[in-house]
């Protein structure tokens, strides 16, 4: 008995131990973990700042693939929520968006289970050259909780694992994503179009070649005009070969009926491509083409779509009569 007692006693006094030892413990955890995605702070903002983009990078989604999902509120920023009920390795909880600051952090207060007590979720980005640095937080307080204050001790070690996980999918993920913006790209049909053609190059850089390009329209022109021809479109560049020295080009005038024939042999009728291709609607100087090619190539990759042909480009717009910022070129490219 007297044995029994001093088990007791002993017991007594371990609890009172460890009360008192938990009041001086940390009542708020704080950890976090960093990764480099390699493309700018707005592409990385506009995925975390949507909870409904969470599961395409949560290190959580594949412990229960049949958990349910719902998404509310906002489409993104503040009062984007989350709610989730799956098997016991995901539980039950909210994440909801409550800061969010564009292009730089988001803040997010999650409840798990039944808990009445939130915890915390930051997401920040810092640029670093061409990547972004994201920080993922994660932040709680225990307050006077004192067996939560002892759980802090080992929440990294439960953690930390699957905030690396996370970071690493949203860095595979973001990175698969274009880096240009392809508002200007759509999939079109072009129909048959009659024209009348001129071979030309002009090695860039060296070369004015909005100078020979005008020649070379010129030339096409002079035959309409001894011919009577008039035109029916607006004027094309045909790509034949290029890189960052030379340019192999066609220039082509749309008309109704191109059976004339130049008994030079210099001004050549052909048909225009008919059929499916992309077209990427350009905006400001010629000299600009570059970017929007970029554009064009990163479109057809993201999309997995094969060339079918020469691209070109359609001047809707005349420089002579157009300020150079307000100059509209349609680039297209034939697909199969």
């Amino acid at each position: 008995m007297r044995t029994l007692r001093y088990i007791v006693l002993a017991l007594v006094f371990l609890i009172l131990v460890a009360v008192v030892v938990g009041f001086f413990l940390p009542s708020k955890v704080h950890l976090e973990r960093s990764v480099e995605i390699n493309r700018d702070k707005a592409t990385v903002f506009n995925v975390i700042n949507s909870l409904g983009n969470f599961n395409k990078w949560s290190p959580w989604y594949e412990l229960d693939v049949n958990a349910e999902y719902s998404v509310s509120g906002p489409q993104s920023g503040v009062g984007s929520k989350l709610e989730w009920h799956g098997n016991e390795s995901v539980g039950d909880g909210v994440n909801e968006i409550i800061e969010s600051v564009e292009n730089n952090r988001i803040k997010t207060k999650m409840f798990f289970g039944k808990s009445d007590a939130p915890a915390y979720s930051i997401i920040s980005l810092e640029q670093n050259g061409d990547n972004t640095k994201v920080t993922w937080a994660f932040e709680n307080d225990f307050g006077m909780n004192v067996f939560y204050r002892y759980f802090g001790l080992v929440i990294e070690d439960m953690i930390a694992p699957d905030y690396e996980k996370g970071l690493k999918k949203l860095k595979t993920y973001v990175e698969s994503l274009p880096k240009n913006d392809f508002s200007a790209a759509s999939i079109v049909t072009t129909p048959a179009q009659a024209v009348y053609t001129y071979e030309s190059s002009a090695s860039i850089g060296e070369d004015d070649t909005s100078k020979i390009i005008g020649e070379a329209y010129q030339k096409i022109i002079s035959f309409l005009v001894a011919n009577n021809i008039e035109m029916s479109g607006t004027p094309k560049i045909i790509n034949l070969n290029f890189d960052e020295k030379h340019f192999e080009f066609l220039a082509a005038i749309p008309v109704a009926n191109n059976d004339k024939e130049d008994k030079s042999r210099i001004i050549k009728a052909a048909q225009m491509y008919a059929g499916k291709a992309v077209k990427l609607i350009h905006k400001g100087s010629y000299k600009n083409f570059k970017k929007s090619y970029e554009v064009l190539n990163e479109y057809l990759a993201y999309n997995n779509l094969e060339r079918n042909g020469n691209s070109w480009e359609d001047y809707v717009t005349d420089q002579t009569q157009v300020a150079e910022p307000d100059l509209i070129t349609h680039i297209y490219q034939p697909i199969k």
